[in-house]
């Protein structure tokens, strides 16, 4: 943690203390990474980034906070954000039009970082253990703050084999509301991302701790995801010291987050970010955990939901990181 608090010191000098100013950061020379409020996951990774970024590209790199990505993913497609942290949800779901009714078709993405795993959880003195055991009971299923999260929360549900009407459905805010319901008794089972300090602290303050709910079942494969919510798959967690809330593997879903950008970025200006950020990759992996389940081999991998920029096809090629299955999804985007 205090390796973390360091890289947000770091950067402190470097991030925007202003609001957003318009305008095409690349032609300015300065880099921008737009990113979710101060104190979020984002936020600090981003700033690891910059600091990362700043160093190796020696001009200007700042880290900007937007309320959410709903914000600031137009303006990387427009050029106006150099890159952004987005989910591949989010950011396919901008690319198709989902989101807004206007498709963004100039998004590309840079690389992939890491996996956010995210799942369902519950009292571990309950007795459930799979998702299907959510059959009857009181179950959060839609965060109204978190329109991603509520997506991943249904296609989890039917990925465990059952119908939204199934469970006793429950509405909260978002992430903390639901843990503070699961602790206070009033709901069964919520949703958040594993390992993170909201749900550890719920696994110390519920009495036998918390289990996350394993996936299983014909549906619990990467093809039910792809055809029902693209860019989510099944990922076997197993146990390990900074969880000890898993005593044995579990299978939750999982999305990666990936580093976006515009179309209109120069072939140039993408290289160079994208040299420095895998330089330093292994780094930032030390500096900041969730990046440990990101890798440099794994920066290009196929579960983009919009498509590479064509500088980053290039950089992949040469590093021998480019597969036939890469060709498969890009040919998606095309048809």
């Amino acid at each position: 943690m205090q390796s973390i608090f360091k890289g947000i010191a770091a950067a402190a000098a470097i991030v925007a203390a202003t609001g957003f100013v318009s305008g095409d950061a690349a032609a300015q020379g300065r880099v921008t990474i737009g990113t979710n409020p101060q104190g979020s996951l984002y936020y600090t990774i981003g700033s690891g980034i910059a600091a990362a970024l700043q160093d190796a590209l020696q001009r200007p790199v700042t880290v900007q906070p937007f309320t959410g990505s709903s914000v600031y993913l137009p303006l990387i497609s427009a050029g106006e954000v150099t890159v952004g942290l987005n989910s591949a949800i989010d950011a396919g779901a901008w690319y198709t039009g989902e989101t807004s009714g206007e498709a963004l078709s100039d998004l590309r993405v840079l690389a992939r970082l890491w996996p956010l795993r995210q799942a369902y959880i519950t009292r571990a003195n309950d007795g459930m253990t799979e998702v299907g055991d959510l059959a009857g009971k009181r179950t959060v299923v839609d965060m109204t703050a978190l329109t991603g999260v509520t997506a991943v929360n249904k296609a989890t549900l039917m990925a465990g084999g059952l119908a939204l009407e199934d469970v006793v459905a429950v509405e909260v805010s978002g992430l903390a509301a639901g843990l503070d319901a699961l602790v206070e008794g009033s709901v069964d089972a919520t949703a958040a991302a594993i390992g993170i300090p909201l749900t550890q602290q719920a696994n110390a303050t519920i009495p036998g701790g918390i289990r996350y709910l394993s996936l299983t079942g014909e549906n619990a494969t990467t093809a039910f995801f792809d055809e029902n919510l693209p860019g989510v798959y099944p990922l076997e967690v197993g146990p390990n010291p900074a969880m000890p809330e898993i005593t044995e593997p579990v299978v939750i879903s999982a999305y990666d987050i990936f580093l976006t950008t515009s179309a209109s970025l120069s072939d140039e200006e993408a290289t160079a970010i994208l040299t420095a950020l895998y330089d330093a990759f292994p780094q930032l992996r030390e500096d900041y955990p969730p990046l440990r389940g990101g890798a440099q081999d794994d920066m290009g991998n196929a579960s983009n939901t919009v498509p590479y920029h064509p500088a980053a096809i290039a950089f992949f090629k040469e590093k021998g990181l480019w597969s036939d299955e890469n060709d498969t999804r890009e040919a998606t985007f095309t048809e």
